[in-house]
């Protein structure tokens, strides 16, 4: 029996061990054997409110460990692989070589079937988040929480929804396509050994949304330490994201605007998007992402050892990821983003981002550190998303953000921007997504909101000159055999 003296150290080394590397096959497992229960937070977070903080580090830590889609892959690093991925279906992103292999699956469209690797990857990285949040949400109520442990609980609700809205995005079709296709099972609790069935697209929103309404709650004066971590404004920004994606234009809108108007973060410049690298959790318009450091980096297998040609990575070994020169062609000239991708043809590293993601030093495979930062969110994001919300609903201020957003990207913009039609305002956004976000994981997700055809150029290596459709059936993964076979309520007949 654990005394009241618990040594903190060891219980949050001990979870974080079992966190990243106690990857059983069954991991979705209901048991509440692989963390601490709600019950022992419960217990000992009166005495140590580190506990459920500990925890909720550890979840954190999920998000960029090496493994822990539950492979030793290196293609396999949590939320910056998956970025990766979905860059790469949408087609907007080209795997220029496949010498080592990483990702061509995943390029060539056809790792989504049920006995496919990736999406077991994915779907495990997930609900490992949903796992170890819930432990945290198991041992408090709104009456219990107490003001020690209000932020813990605010972030762990934060991050299931976060795992769950991306969930329902990879393994299911748009909310606007069918909101009652059967999607994912919810599990709210990890005091249960019972398995889930499937809930409908609406209900995830509809749980992805009460948990972000009440994170953004419970993170009310919450000061973080730093950029780790999900404070109210990234709550809000994650809860505009539910609302656009499930058709509730206005409160996306509003809370997207609320984050632009609040100060807290700056857009990026003109200069800083040619000149920031892309690689410190310092430049100002990141809202959310993980400071990297000797400690806590995997090195190779991370989103460095993929994109940078200027670290010792496979970009700089042969497997680059260029961007789609159809895409790269619609970045007008005055446009400072252009800069961010090689134009040589006779370089090697064409169309690479040789500009965007790089090290400081500009040695072409000299960084062994792999320490340069990752970015989840930027502010730039909710230029987009209030654009996207107003265009539903008022499409003057829908222009009017966007130029704001392009003010410090294409000179002249604000004249291309007032003369567009409805039609081509959806258009011009669906673009920009593509273009501010080229390599950050969210132009797949726009497509299916935004109901688009996506497609590949002349420089891609497979499909080239082709296009295909939001709802194609390679858009979405198909929930991994390991899950039907251990969840008796899956029905898929």
């Amino acid at each position: 029996m654990m005394k009241s003296t618990i040594n903190t150290f060891s219980i949050l080394t001990l979870f974080s061990f079992v966190l990243l590397f106690g990857c059983s096959e069954d991991y979705l497992n209901r048991e509440p054997s692989d963390y601490l229960t709600g019950e022992q937070i419960k217990k000992y977070s009166p005495v140590n409110s580190e506990i459920p903080k500990g925890i909720i580090r550890g979840v954190y830590s999920t998000t960029f460990a090496w493994g822990t889609g539950g492979t030793g892959d290196h293609d396999d690093f949590g939320q910056k692989s998956i970025d990766i991925v979905t860059d790469l279906m949408c087609g907007d992103m080209v795997l220029v070589g496949k010498t080592y292999g990483w990702f061509s699956q995943d390029y060539e469209l056809n790792s989504m079937n049920r006995t496919d690797g990736r999406a077991y990857k994915i779907w495990r990285y997930y609900f490992q988040i949903i796992k170890g949040a819930n432990s945290v949400i198991d041992a408090f109520d709104n009456d219990s929480i107490g003001d020690a442990n209000q932020s813990a609980y605010g972030q762990a609700l934060a991050l299931r929804a976060y795992a769950y809205y991306n969930l329902v995005n990879l393994y299911q079709h748009p909310f606007s396509d069918n909101p009652t296709e059967m999607a994912l099972p919810i599990y709210k609790s990890q005091t249960t050994a019972e398995a889930a069935a499937l809930s409908s697209v609406e209900d995830v929103y509809n749980f992805v949304i009460s948990d972000l309404e009440l994170a953004v709650e419970m993170l009310d004066g919450f000061t973080r330490t730093n950029k780790n971590e999900i404070n109210q404004s990234v709550a809000k920004g994650l809860l505009a994201y539910a609302y656009l994606s499930s058709g509730e234009y206005d409160k996306a809108a509003l809370l997207s605007s609320e984050i632009l108007s609040s100060g807290e973060f700056s857009l990026m410049d003109k200069d800083e998007v040619v000149q920031s690298g892309f690689n410190s959790i310092n430049i100002p318009g990141w809202m959310w992402g993980v400071d990297i450091t000797k400690e806590n980096t995997a090195s190779l297998a991370t989103f460095w050892g993929m994109m940078d040609i200027f670290t010792y990575s496979y970009a700089g070994a042969g497997d680059g990821k260029a961007i789609d020169i159809s895409l790269f062609n619609a970045i007008p000239e005055n446009d400072v983003r252009k800069l961010q991708f090689l134009d040589d043809e006779d370089n090697n590293y064409y169309l690479h981002p040789t500009y965007k993601f790089y090290d400081n030093d500009r040695v072409i495979f000299a960084d062994k550190l792999w320490e340069n930062d990752i970015v989840y969110m930027r502010v730039a994001e909710m230029y987009l998303v209030a654009a996207e919300a107003y265009a539903h609903i008022d499409v003057n201020e829908s222009k009017k953000v966007l130029k704001m957003l392009l003010a410090e990207r294409e000179s002249g913009a604000a004249t291309r921007i007032n003369a567009l039609s409805n039609a081509q305002l959806m258009d011009e956004i669906y673009l920009q997504w593509r273009i501010e976000t080229w390599g950050e994981g969210k132009s797949l997700f726009a497509a299916k909101r935004m109901n688009k055809t996506m497609g590949r150029g002349a420089n891609h290596k497979y499909l080239a000159n082709s296009s295909y459709e939001y709802n194609d059936k390679r858009m979405i993964f198909e929930i991994p055999e390991s899950e039907i076979n251990n969840n008796p309520q899956i029905d898929l007949n």
